[in-house]
C-alpha cells in the first residue's frame, strides 16, 4: 500500500470514509449500553467500528485519553491501516498529539512486501488528517512519514529472496540511496578487501560464488558535529551455514542475516532530511556464508584485520568474522562511540524473546542512552552482561581466540558478545545489539507485520536526533 498524506482544516466531499477518534473513558453519549453490548466497541487502542454512514464514519478507539501517548498512537494507527485496507480515500481527525506516532504506526502496520506478486496487493490511498495545518503538525507528519519510510526500506531488504539482494546488489542500492539522501558512500570490491586484510570477511565469502563488499557510508551536519558516531551492521545477505550446514527448517529465514546491515543503512538514510546534528560513519561488511567453492573448514585460522588469529570451530558463527573486521576498521577512526546491530544468535532470541532485543557492551551510559532511545522509539532493549569469567571459553590451542565453544549450550549470546569486544578500542564506548529474535515477526503484533520488522531503525535514528547521548 502506498499512501498520499495531506494536512486539512475540512473533510473533503470525496473521501470513502471518515475515522474518528474516541476515548473508552468518554464514549459518544449517542453510543447507547445496549449498542456497545451488542457490537463488542469498548473503546479500547486500536479497535474500529464502522456505521453505515454516506461517507462511512469508522469509530477509533485510542483507550483512556490520559493514556495515550507515542505507543498508543503507533499501536493505533497501525491497526487502523489493517482495518482501511478496502479504502482509497480517507479522512482522519486526527488527534494533534502524537501525531507523528500515528502516522509513522499507520505507515508500518499497512505494509506488506509485494516485491514478486503478480498483481500487487494493497491499493493507493490518499489520506486527510483532518487537523490544524501548522508548523507543528507539518513537521510532525514529515518525521512520521521520513521514520516509517525508512523502516519499510529496511523491512524490504530484509524480504528480499537471498538470489535478488546478493551482496554486490545490496552495495549497489547503498550507493543508489546514499546519492539520494545526501550520504557518502564507499564500496570496496573483493580486490580491495584484500587489500586491507579483512580475514574475517575474505575467509567467510570463500564459501560463496559471489563476491563480498564492503560498504562505508559517511553523513555529516551540515554545522559542526556534537559527537560523531560509527555504526556497523551485519550484512550476510544469505546464511546457509557454510560447511556446518543448517538444517532445512532454518533455510527459509536466512535471506533476513543482513537485517543489521539494512538498519543501519535505511537509518541513515534519514539524517541530512532530518537535520542530524552528529556526524555517522556506516559500515557494512556483505557477503554470503555458503559451502561452495572453497569455504572455510572447521578448524582452519584466520587472520582479522586487527591480527588477531582466529581458528574456526563452526562455520555457522560467521557473523562474528565479519563484524570483527568492520569493528576494527571503525575503531581506526576513534569515533565518540560505536554501535553494531547483528541477527547473531538464538540464545539471545531464548533469553528474552521475539519483542525484546538484546543490549551489551562497554559502557553503561551508551547501553541506557540506547535503551531510552528505544523506550521512546518503541522498540525495547534489555541488557546483558559481558562475564570477564567467560571470556577463558573463547580460548584456543592453535590461536589467539576460537569463533565458538563447541558443547556449550548456555550463555553464548554472552560469548558471541565477549568475542566482539576483543576487536573495539578499549577507550571507545561500545554497544552490540544482538537483534536475532527481534528481526522478523510470524504475525500481525501492533506496528509489526509478518516477514521484517526493521527493527533497529527507529532506535537509531531517535539516539543520533538526539545528540548521540
Amino acid at each position: 500500500m502506498s499512501a498520499e498524506w495531506r494536512l486539512t482544516p475540512r473533510q473533503s466531499a470525496d473521501v470513502e470514509a471518515l475515522v474518528t477518534p474516541v476515548w473508552s473513558d468518554d464514549l459518544p453519549a449517542d453510543l447507547t449500553p445496549a449498542f456497545l453490548t451488542g457490537s463488542g466497541f469498548s473503546g479500547a487502542p486500536g479497535q474500529t467500528l464502522q456505521l453505515p454512514d454516506d461517507p462511512v464514519t469508522v469509530l477509533l478507539g485510542c483507550g483512556p485519553r490520559a493514556g495515550y501517548g507515542r505507543d498508543t498512537a503507533r499501536a493505533v494507527g497501525a491497526r487502523l491501516a489493517r482495518a482501511m485496507t478496502g479504502y482509497r480515500r480517507l479522512a482522519v481527525r486526527a488527534p494533534e498529539a502524537e501525531l507523528r506516532a500515528l502516522v509513522e504506526g499507520y505507515l508500518l502496520g499497512g505494509y506488506r512486501f509485494a516485491g514478486y506478486f503478480t498483481t500487487a496487493p494493497g491499493i493507493d490511498q490518499r489520506i486527510d488528517l483532518v487537523t490544524a495545518d501548522t508548523p507543528e503538525t507539518r513537521a510532525a507528519l514529515a518525521a512520521g512519514r521520513r521514520v516509517g519510510e525508512a523502516v519499510l526500506l529496511a523491512r524490504d531488504l530484509v524480504n528480499e529472496p537471498g538470489e535478488a539482494l546478493t551482496p554486490p546488489e545490496f552495495a549497489e542500492r547503498a550507493l543508489k540511496l546514499a546519492a539520494a539522501s545526501g550520504l557518502e558512500c564507499e564500496v570496496w570490491d573483493a580486490e580491495r578487501i584484500a587489500h586491507e586484510r579483512l580475514g574475517g570477511l575474505l575467509g567467510v565469502s570463500r564459501g560463496s560464488l559471489l563476491p563480498p563488499r564492503l560498504v562505508r557510508l559517511s553523513y555529516r551536519p551540515a554545522g559542526p558535529a556534537s559527537r560523531r558516531i560509527a555504526l556497523v551492521g551485519k550484512g550476510v545477505t544469505y546464511d546457509a551455514g557454510g560447511l556446518s550446514l543448517k538444517p532445512n527448517a532454518e533455510l527459509a529465514a536466512m535471506k533476513a542475516d543482513m537485517a543489521g546491515a539494512a538498519a543501519v543503512l535505511a537509518a541513515m538514510s534519514t539524517l541530512a532530511a532530518l537535520n542530524c546534528p552528529v556526524a555517522v560513519d556506516g559500515w557494512l561488511p556483505l557477503t554470503e556464508n555458503m559451502p561452495n567453492g572453497n569455504p572455510i573448514r572447521v578448524g582452519d585460522v584466520l587472520r582479522m584485520r586487527s591480527g588477531t588469529t582466529v581458528e574456526i570451530r563452526h562455520a555457522d558463527a560467521e557473523g562474528r568474522l565479519i563484524l570483527a573486521d568492520a569493528l576494527t576498521l571503525a575503531g581506526e577512526t576513534a569515533p565518540d562511540a560505536i554501535i553494531d546491530l547483528a541477527t547473531l544468535t538464538d540464545a539471545a532470541a531464548v533469553a528474552l524473546g521475539r519483542r525484546i532485543t538484546a543490549v551489551m557492551g562497554t559502557d553503561d551510559t551508551l547501553t541506557e542512552a540506547l535503551r531510552a532511545a528505544g523506550r521512546r522509539a518503541g522498540e525495547e532493549l534489555w541488557p546483558l552482561p559481558l562475564p570477564d569469567s567467560y571470556r577463558g571459553q573463547l580460548t584456543s590451542r592453535v590461536a589467539d581466540l576460537a569463533n565458538y565453544t563447541i558443547g556449550v549450550r548456555h550463555g553464548t549470546a554472552l560469548l558471541a558478545g565477549l568475542f566482539l569486544r576483543e576487536f573495539v578500542p578499549p577507550d571507545i564506548p561500545w554497544a552490540h545489539l544482538d537483534i536475532q529474535g527481534t528481526a522478523l515477526s510470524d504475525t500481525d503484533d501492533g506496528e509489526w507485520v509478518p516477514g521484517g520488522t526493521g527493527v533497529g531503525v527507529r532506535t537509531l535514528i531517535d539516539y543520533l536526533l538526539t545528540g548521540g547521548g
